[in-house]
């Protein structure tokens, strides 16, 4: 009997003082110092609802559990065991592993956990209810419907039933689930005991704890004694559960197929539980087969003909499945098969095991934990983003944006959700007001854009604009201030474009105030600035709370006014219909969708109607450029010439099949008959590109369009075809492109004939430098019909050999006047200020020279865009506010590669979670002890000042 009370007085202690563990755990630990935070980063969207509705869970599992037993069973000693090992102990470090360490569940791993928890709510129930399909509940019924006179409810005997094949399919699970769990729990348990044991009854965690008191750290020293004390008693809860976790579940599920078996038959039984096992071990194979495997495998190898290609298009479920997986699984998986090594070094190093040995326990953990291992190696996260921009054409992190999103939000840390996100179109700073400002000057005006910031976050934000301009614009300056202020604001420099990107980015990095302005195609500029002050309400400093920024840019007038920038992509910035808007004096309101998608309106209508006149502006070194206005009888298409077309058939023009097609048909209508063809097709990594022979017999319908292909590879496909051919004009056909696969690769393309790219959908946000210098270097373009591209050669060749570009309605035509000449001089204002303008126009036409030495042409380019203010290709604008910053400008305008600009794409690099199962090294037997007495010591410590603030 009295065996009997100290049991019962143990298993008391256990379950009470675990409870009041627990329950101090989340009301005193994580409740004052997650919730708040996790709550407001799922309301603010930063995390998943299930790591909130977790941490409700992780609250509720110890406080339910304690009313459980205080009312239920309070007098049960082997109930409370049962409630506390069967339900709240692994239901606990079940909440504690999906919050803390598992991030981003996948198909696998979600069946494991949601049976882990169908079967301790079957436990739970099997506690209080016992089984569910007694047969006197049955005749319960019978009865009960007899004294009242009414018909058997026979729905009732039916649910009697359901609830009893219900219960046999959750307990046949239980003993998988038992015997699964404890074993995993031992591979922890069994080095943990020894270890405890050993260390323990060594004393050797005597010694720090008197030289604590030697010292007279004495609230230190009763911190680690209680931190001993509970790690002790952590260590016995833990080598016990395994035991306990798999006899109570075991004995639960054969106690329930005993009864049912007594009810309903013994084959019934041993029919329905092994279905119910077979069927679950059924979808577990199936989900076990991680879709990286396939994926990987069939893009192992470039399609080597349209067979091929064709059957792996047909299959872009199964690869963007597997690369996603592949490219997202540190988040999705707890480690990669190969480096889980942790049990490894845990039972060598720790427990002084053979390797040979260590290692065959190290594959069975694997083969328990295989839903949770991903198989495969760390390099597939760059083997998978590379393989999906050359299948799919595009950047993973823009082609699945959502489930690169939900991925790095699936943790229950603020901070490391909001890390590595894509920036495109995120809502983060937001467009306050914008300000466009038109002074005419006849046929052509100075426009200037106004806009301030307010950033919505407590972050420094950036803000980053790809937009194009007309081809003939100037853009004249760049400002930035923290005031709409003039006189205080920051001005611009004009800098080589290599050196004004290096130091842009050391300042970003270095988080002090920047701007840069780019040229990075014939039309196309990209804006940064940075930082955007964090919002008010989250610093206590006086400091700036918003950015001010003005743009200016001269433009040649158009029919349908003065042309403003076209947006083509935008990160961290948004606006909306609060956002004030006042475009050439007049306030525009936008609502709706309008007011979130239009930056800015295409045009501003002119005021002055004046004709445009021909003008003429004198530069520097005798230099001349003329403007002749042009009307539509000017245009004209080529006759008898040699033209080479190159099609691109990447992926991504599948999307401008209609356009393709109509591209062709006017094409065989239009130029065929009066100029010689030669067709190139363009492809892929796989196959060889060809040459069409007859263009009219050409079906586009049937192309297969596959993979990707960067406008440099196209050309050098291209250089290597055409073989000794010379043409007047190239014209590669392509749709917008993806800028964000472009590379650093300075491989020189020669083109001796203007190259223009035909982009159908639209202009891309940019080119790299290598293809964008083969544009200028060749005198050629860029435009988004075959007919504007063919009008606008055909109009220059009949122009004269001076015509450097037809553009916006213009010829623009450039001399270079001897010195002996007189010329004469024009100084009135309009004609100073259209200056800039005819700049733009020389350096395009100093572009297209041949030289020797190219630092010496670019140098030479270059000053003109200092002297006149203006950006171009190689010339971009930098805003700089402290002599530290001008001082590292200078430095790099010195360097030989002060050309020399890398692509940037706006792809993060998204913050990888730690490996929790890959260890380097494992501690000293004698050292684990102390290690987790010392954090829990630290712990207990943290939460103690966290509350003692929160008091004061």
């Amino acid at each position: 009997m009295k065996i009997k009370q100290g049991f019962n007085a143990i298993f008391y202690a256990i379950f009470w003082l675990w409870n009041l563990t627990f329950l101090s755990i989340v009301y005193l630990g994580i409740l004052p110092v997650l919730a708040g935070p996790l709550i407001m980063a799922t309301i603010d969207g930063f995390i998943p609802l299930e790591f909130s509705l977790t941490l409700t869970a992780l609250i509720a599992v110890p406080t339910a559990c304690t009313l459980i037993g205080a009312m239920r069973f309070k007098k049960q000693p082997l109930q409370l065991m049962r409630l506390f090992y069967g339900v709240e102990a692994p239901l606990f470090l079940l909440c504690l592993l999906r919050l803390f360490v598992l991030r981003e569940l996948t198909p696998a791993s979600s069946q494991i956990i949601g049976t882990i928890v169908l079967c301790i709510a079957a436990f739970l129930v099997e506690i209080l209810y016992g089984y569910l399909g007694k047969i006197e509940n049955n005749q319960n019924i019978l009865d009960s419907q007899a004294a009242n006179n009414t018909k058997p409810r026979w729905t009732q005997l039916i649910g009697e039933k359901t609830k009893a094949w219900l219960q046999l399919g959750c307990h046949s699970l239980m003993l998988l689930v038992g015997v699964w769990a404890a074993t995993m729990l031992m591979f922890y348990a069994l080095p943990l005991a020894i270890i405890t044991v050993t260390v323990f009854f060594g004393f050797t965690w005597v010694a720090p704890i008197l030289d604590m008191l030697k010292y007279g750290f004495f609230s230190g020293t009763m911190w680690l004694l209680l931190s001993l004390v509970l790690f002790c008693a952590s260590c016995s809860l833990f080598v016990a559960m395994p035991s306990l976790y798999g006899f109570l579940y075991i004995q639960s599920g054969r106690k329930i197929l005993q009864s049912f078996s007594s009810q309903y038959g013994k084959n019934q039984a041993i029919m329905g539980s092994l279905g119910v096992i077979a069927a679950w071990l059924a979808i577990f194979s199936a989900l076990q087969q991680q879709p990286q495997v396939q994926a990987l495998k069939m893009l192992a190898t470039p399609a080597a003909n349209d067979t091929v290609r064709q059957t792996l298009l047909a299959k872009s479920d199964i690869m963007r499945s597997g690369l996603v997986n592949a490219y997202l699984s540190p988040y999705r998986y707890l480690s990669t098969v190969g480096e889980n090594n942790h049990i490894y070094e845990m039972y060598k190093n720790t427990l002084s095991l053979p390797d040979s040995a260590a290692r065959s326990i190290q594959n069975s953990y694997n083969y328990l934990m295989s839903p949770f291992l991903y198989q495969g190696s760390s390099s597939d996260v760059k083997k998978a983003e590379k393989l999906y921009g050359e299948f799919f054409d595009t950047e993973i992190q823009k082609g699945d944006a959502a489930a690169v999103k939900h991925a790095v939000q699936s943790t229950s840390n603020r901070e490391e959700a909001k890390a590595g996100l894509l920036n495109v179109n995120q809502e983060k700073v937001w467009l306050e007001s914008q300000e466009v400002t038109v002074t005419e000057n006849g046929d052509w005006a100075d426009v200037q854009l106004y806009e301030v910031y307010q950033n919505q976050t407590p972050n420094l934000q950036e803000v980053f604009y790809y937009f194009s301009l007309p081809e003939s614009a100037a853009v004249t300056g760049i400002w930035l201030g923290d005031s709409g202020d003039l006189n205080k604001r920051f001005v611009f420099t004009v800098s080589p474009r290599g050196a004004a990107q290096q130091v842009y980015n050391q300042q970003v990095v270095e988080r002090v105030d920047p701007a840069l302005l780019e040229q990075i195609g014939p039309k196309q500029y990209r804006l940064r600035a940075f930082p955007i002050p964090v919002k008010r309400e989250f610093t206590q400093t006086d400091g700036p709370k918003e950015m001010h920024l003005w743009l200016a840019y001269k433009v040649m007038r158009q029919p349908q006014g003065w042309a403003m920038p076209v947006l083509a992509e935008k990160r961290n910035i948004f606006w909306n219909q609060n956002t004030r808007r006042v475009i050439a004096g007049k306030e525009i309101k936008y609502s709706g969708k309008e007011a979130k998608d239009t930056w800015l309106p295409a045009f501003v209508t002119a005021v002055s109607q004046q004709q445009p006149i021909p003008r003429i502006a004198n530069l520097l070194g005798g230099n001349t450029i003329s403007a002749k206005p042009l009307v539509d009888a000017n245009y004209s298409l080529p006759q008898g010439k040699n033209f080479a077309l190159i099609l691109d058939t990447s992926r991504s023009m599948a999307a401008e099949t209609k356009a393709v097609k109509e591209t062709f048909e006017w094409l065989k209508a239009n130029t065929l008959a009066e100029n010689a063809v030669d067709f190139y097709v363009a492809s892929a990594a796989g196959m060889r590109p060809k040459l069409v022979e007859d263009l009219r017999s050409f079906d586009a319908a049937k192309l297969t369009l596959y993979g990707t292909i960067q406008l440099k590879d196209i050309l050098q496909q291209f250089a290597q075809l055409r073989g000794d051919k010379t043409y007047d004009t190239v014209f590669l056909v392509s749709d917008r492109h993806t800028y964000e696969l472009s590379d650093d690769r300075k491989n020189a393309i020669s083109m001796s004939s203007p190259l223009w790219i035909v982009h159908l959908g639209g202009l891309p946000p940019g080119y790299d430098d290598a293809t964008l210098k083969v544009i200028q270097d060749s005198g050629g373009g860029v435009a988004t019909e075959m007919k504007e591209a063919m009008q606008r050669v055909a109009t220059t060749a009949a122009s004269g050999k001076s015509v450097v570009n037809v553009v916006d309605g213009y010829v623009w035509s450039y001399a270079k006047t001897p010195k002996a000449a007189a010329v004469p001089r024009i100084t009135n204002d309009r004609n100073e200020g259209f200056k800039p303008i005819a700049a733009r126009q020389l350096i395009t036409a100093l572009s297209k020279q041949k030289s020797s030495n190219q630092l010496i042409q670019l140098d030479a380019m270059h000053s003109l865009a200092k002297t006149f203010k203006v950006v171009t290709p190689y010339s971009s604008m930098i805003v700089l506010v402290n002599d530290a910053q001008r001082e590292q400008l200078k430095a790099a305008e010195a360097k030989s590669d002060r050309f020399d600009r890398e692509v940037e794409s706006g792809k993060e690099e998204l913050t990888k979670p730690n490996n929790p199962l890959n260890v380097s090294g494992v501690p000293e037997p004698e050292e684990w002890l102390l290690l987790g007495v010392g954090a829990i010591g630290l712990l207990a410590i943290f939460l103690r000042q966290r509350r003692a603030k929160m008091v004061g």
